[in-house]
């Protein structure tokens, strides 16, 4: 408040006057009245009250992006600046900077070391030219070691100790400028198709579903190639004719869903259609193949189905928000067993399939901790159908700061076939 004066008179009510001239800076306001509501203040302004200067050397500090747009947050990936205003320091002079997380305690906070792009070297001053200089950088892996060793949670908070001669301070003067730096988040969508209702042995133990999984829009899965042929042991990493080497290409004459090759599953009869690999399908392509009718369109001159999709049981996504590091190792997990497809099998002691495969890309990033007993984000491995996996999905909690301890999503997006039967 600058001049004038307030009243407040509290006599069985309460009223509030101001006289002359009252200036007042606010984020927000909400003002009501009863009976009488009344200002005479002859000037009203707006905007933020001049600061102060931090310091004799130091005016203040800021956050920009690279375009010097004042910035409160950023994503670890984003280019960033951190700027200074100065006073009694020539042109040419430079400032040492430090960048810390804030830990509330100085003896605890962690420091970022910065690499000067062209030598190489830590980078710690800033030149000054015209009383203002600042420092910008890409951050990067440097910060995310930071933000996994600091036991912040989801966020860094993050200033800089600037200093000239004989002052030292901590910029921007307040905490709550200090900028909150984070991972971007990955949307992790998982298909879950049950088989249907009306199935029978196998089928109904799980053979009749599908699971596979999204990160992102990049897509994965895996199914049996039950087709006859020529494989290399190499590329599938399996010693096929059980010669002691994985060296031979070996000819298959009955594969099947108890011992056959691996192979991505929708993703190879989508990518087939659409004539691209199966790593170039996406989660909208896979989204279109499902709402197809399970049977396809009927050919006259074939007799037969050539679209078939037969996606005939209940199909759903879950849907979870992960940090951009826990979904790369997914991605990892998932770009090794794309290179080497491995042997198919519902028996899980001779070999991969469909759940299982998602159920171990997940663990990548959500490994049992035994700290943690109660952990939602845990598959065990005793999970081999798609029902099971539905169910551990069902406590499953976003892990990204946007959507931290939000409860994963879980929507029925086509219903079982009535026009199938056995």
């Amino acid at each position: 408040m600058a001049g004038g004066t307030i009243t407040r008179i509290a006599l069985g009510g309460s009223s509030t006057l101001v006289e002359e001239n009252f200036t007042g800076f606010y984020d927000t306001l909400a003002m009501s009245a009863g009976e009488n509501n009344a200002f005479k203040a002859s000037t009203t302004n707006h905007g933020k009250p001049d600061q102060p200067p931090a310091g004799k050397f130091f005016i203040k500090g800021w956050w920009t992006d690279a375009k010097d747009k004042p910035i409160k947050e950023a994503v670890i990936g984003d280019t960033i600046r951190f700027h200074i205003q100065t006073q009694n320091i020539k042109d040419g002079e430079k400032v040492n900077f430090t960048v810390y997380e804030w830990d509330n305690l100085k003896w605890m906070n962690d420091k970022l070391e910065l690499t000067d792009k062209d030598t190489g070297k830590e980078s710690t001053t800033i030149t000054i030219k015209g009383g203002k200089g600042y420092v910008e950088w890409t951050t990067g892996e440097a910060s995310r070691a930071l933000l996994n060793e600091s036991l912040e949670g989801n966020e860094l908070e993050m200033f800089v100790e600037c200093t000239y001669k004989d002052e030292q301070l901590d910029l921007p003067v307040n905490t709550w400028d200090y900028l909150i730096l984070y991972e971007k988040e990955v949307l992790i969508t998982v298909i879950v198709e049950l088989p249907h209702s009306k199935e029978t042995g196998w089928g109904a133990k799980g053979l009749a579903g599908h699971s596979a999984m999204a990160i992102g829009e990049r897509y994965f899965d895996y199914g049996p190639n039950n087709n006859p042929g020529t494989y290399s042991e190499k590329d599938y990493d399996v010693d096929f004719n059980k010669d002691g080497d994985k060296d031979d290409d070996v000819y298959l004459d009955s594969p099947s869903f108890m011992n056959s090759p691996g192979m991505p599953w929708w993703g190879t009869h989508i990518g087939r259609r659409k004539k691209i690999n199966p790593e170039q399908v996406t989660l909208s392509m896979v989204k279109e193949h499902i709402k197809l009718h399970w049977r396809g369109r009927y050919d006259a001159v074939s007799n037969s189905y050539p679209d078939t999709t037969q996606i005939y049981g209940k199909v759903h996504t879950i849907e979870f928000y992960i940090k951009e590091s826990e979904a790369k190792k997914i991605i990892a997990w998932w770009e090794e067993r794309y290179k080497h497809l491995k042997v198919y099998s519902v028996k899980p002691w001779t070999g991969e399939q469909c759940t299982t495969a998602v159920k171990t890309a997940i663990q990548e990033a959500f490994p049992l901790d035994i700290t943690k007993p109660l952990m939602n984000n845990y598959i065990p491995d005793t999970t081999q159908t798609p029902k099971g996996l539905l169910e551990d999905l069902k406590s499953f909690i976003s892990t990204s700061k946007q959507h931290t301890g939000q409860h994963a999503v879980i929507t029925v997006i086509k219903e079982e076939a009535t026009d199938w039967t056995p």
